[in-house]
């Protein structure tokens, strides 16, 4: 059955694809005037390695992946992903949490298997929080080939981290960046959300590996905040999120880490 289903991704991969050639300069021009037009922001500064909270039985938390890692959009660690992550937990769990980022902007499954894995340091850890989508939807890599890239991704990490809980977290809601217009965020939106089936099924294929494959809506955080939120709310440059965003998606995230029992 998954076969049938990874065949049939890939077959509407090509589809749209196919579907889209005759739009394809004006998609260029379009993508091209997009890049042109969102500033390149830095990744987030200040120390990679940090502690939150008090507590016995220290919980060591790594979060490896692109941009949203890397926290691009905010100026420290502390106000990205990882920061609000290892608060949440702390607060949730009461321990102590000694976090670590490996993350490099514009990288993706790939490149951090061959350039970020390897980084992975050799004591256990207790959860491995991995952020990837954003940029292999944009190189348009096709379902079959960033499936491929992510059960490698977590072979690798698993030679160095054999018994490590691991955490493929949502992908990133390329189908609502408002730097796009309407028709990049609906083959951009379609693309991702392909990326999210064609990888639904890697739990099943190692232990102690989850997914939350629950895709990100807007409309949802914006029920979550009293008064008005405009999307612009939601991004810092249009693409990458602001500090309200990586609060948001860490408190997801945590929320859900807490709901497995082997954490």
């Amino acid at each position: 059955m998954q076969k049938f289903n990874q065949m049939f991704y890939q077959i509407l991969y090509y589809l749209g694809a196919v579907l889209a050639l005759p739009f394809g300069p004006f998609l260029v021009f379009q993508g091209r005037k997009v890049r042109a037009a969102v500033p390149e922001l830095p990744e987030a500064g200040g120390p990679q390695k940090g502690i939150t909270g008090q507590g016995k039985a220290p919980l060591r938390l790594l979060t490896i992946g692109e941009s949203t890692i890397a926290g691009v959009g905010v100026n420290t660690h502390e106000e990205g992903f990882t920061g609000r992550l290892a608060h949440y937990l702390h607060q949730a769990t009461g321990r102590r949490v000694e976090w670590q980022v490996l993350a490099r902007s514009g990288y993706t499954a790939r490149d951090v298997r061959d350039n970020l894995v390897p980084l992975l340091p050799a004591a256990p850890l207790g959860l491995i929080v991995i952020g990837l989508g954003g940029n292999d939807t944009f190189q348009l890599h096709s379902p079959l080939r960033w499936r491929k890239d992510m059960i490698r991704l977590v072979q690798a990490i698993r030679k160095r981290q054999p018994h490590t809980p691991v955490l493929i977290n949502n992908l990133p809601p390329v189908g609502q960046f408002p730097a796009l217009p309407g028709s990049l965020q609906l083959v951009m939106g379609c693309l991702v959300r392909l990326h999210g089936r064609a990888i639904g099924d890697i739990p099943s294929l190692f232990e102690k590996v989850y997914f939350q494959s629950r895709p990100i809506t807007l409309e949802e955080w914006r029920e979550k905040l009293p008064g008005e939120t405009g999307a612009e709310a939601f991004f810092s440059d249009g693409v990458h999120p602001s500090g309200l965003t990586y609060r948001l998606w860490a408190e997801e995230a945590g929320a859900f880490i807490v709901r497995q029992e082997t954490f």
